[in-house]
């Protein structure tokens, strides 16, 4: 996530145009730029939880992995709340990392 932070913050068009075939436009480049700061405060905060509580903090992760990916790139495919124009085989990353994020933190937790 650390990452996807700083590419929303540094190029928040290419979040839209690798992803969706549509341009990127300056509202577009205004919400995610604005989300970079909630993610890095995201990533910090559950970097300092884990010096605690290891185990409580996979959990919160495992919760913002599939909540990442019920909003942004499952919703974009499957149409959870709005069906986009996604772009392959690109948009395959997302889909993919959040669901492999998902399920190792659900069996680093569950065992």
């Amino acid at each position: 996530m650390s990452l996807y932070t700083a590419q929303m913050l540094l190029m928040p068009s290419k979040m839209v145009t690798d992803h969706f075939d549509v341009p990127a436009t300056p509202i577009t480049n205004f919400w995610i730029r604005g989300q970079a700061p909630a993610w890095g405060a995201a990533v910090f905060l559950v970097n300092k939880l884990a010096e605690y509580d290891a185990v409580y903090a996979a959990k919160v992760c495992t919760v913002i992995s599939f909540a990442c990916g019920c909003l942004y790139p499952w919703n974009a495919k499957f149409g959870i709340f709005s069906k986009l124009p996604v772009k392959y085989p690109m948009h395959y990353v997302p889909e993919v990392l959040m669901l492999v994020m998902t399920v190792l933190g659900y069996l680093s937790i569950s065992s």
